[in-house]
């Protein structure tokens, strides 16, 4: 034995390209681990998971009876699409998720994984990436704002608030004084 993890009872494994990432499905959880077997992140369901496989980014893509949902490294996961049908993943890349639906039929479904390329990008702490994609996609509101902040990075979040009161707050929290004058000046 190299190395030992405990989990709930594994019905899948599914190795990244590079072998530095390993999932391990089980029926109501992926734990998603090192090559070592080191644990990074779990991530409970409520329905039972019926298949997954990673893209080149480290990223780790797994459907449900009606979702494709994400998980990432370092715990963060989501919602990427609902289904009509169930779809058994087989590859993932360029957000072309490729599968076999109940009756045996190849299918591709497009998806939008803006979200996961932001939360990768910033989790890599590629800070022009991630302006980038929030500049031209659709993330925008308070939900990326507070995800910023949650995560640590008010000084990311800065760049997109526009409320002077929002804006005070986030440079008092980053340290920006200039900023944090210039918007207490403004209020």
């Amino acid at each position: 034995a190299m190395a030992e993890l405990n989990t709930p009872v594994v019905k899948y494994v599914c190795w990244s390209s590079d072998m530095s990432h390993v999932a391990l499905i089980s029926k109501h959880q992926v734990v998603i681990a090192t090559r070592k077997l080191e644990q990074l992140c779990m991530v409970h369901e409520t329905i039972r998971i019926k298949s997954g496989a990673w893209d080149k980014n480290d990223v780790f893509y797994y459907s449900t009876l009606n979702h494709v949902k994400y998980c990432l490294t370092n715990g963060d996961h989501g919602i990427i699409r609902t289904l009509e049908a169930p779809l058994y993943i087989s590859h993932v890349a360029g957000g072309v998720v490729h599968g076999l639906d109940r009756e045996g039929k190849v299918r591709k479904l497009v998806v939008d994984v803006t979200e996961c390329q932001f939360k990768v990008c910033l989790f890599k702490r590629e800070f022009e990436r991630v302006i980038r994609i929030i500049k031209q996609s659709k993330l925008s509101g308070h939900a990326i704002i507070a995800y910023l902040q949650k995560k640590g990075y008010p000084q990311v979040a800065l760049h997109f608030v526009s409320d002077e009161q929002t804006r005070f707050n986030l440079a008092i929290e980053c340290g920006n004084i200039e900023v944090a004058l210039t918007a207490a000046q403004a209020l």
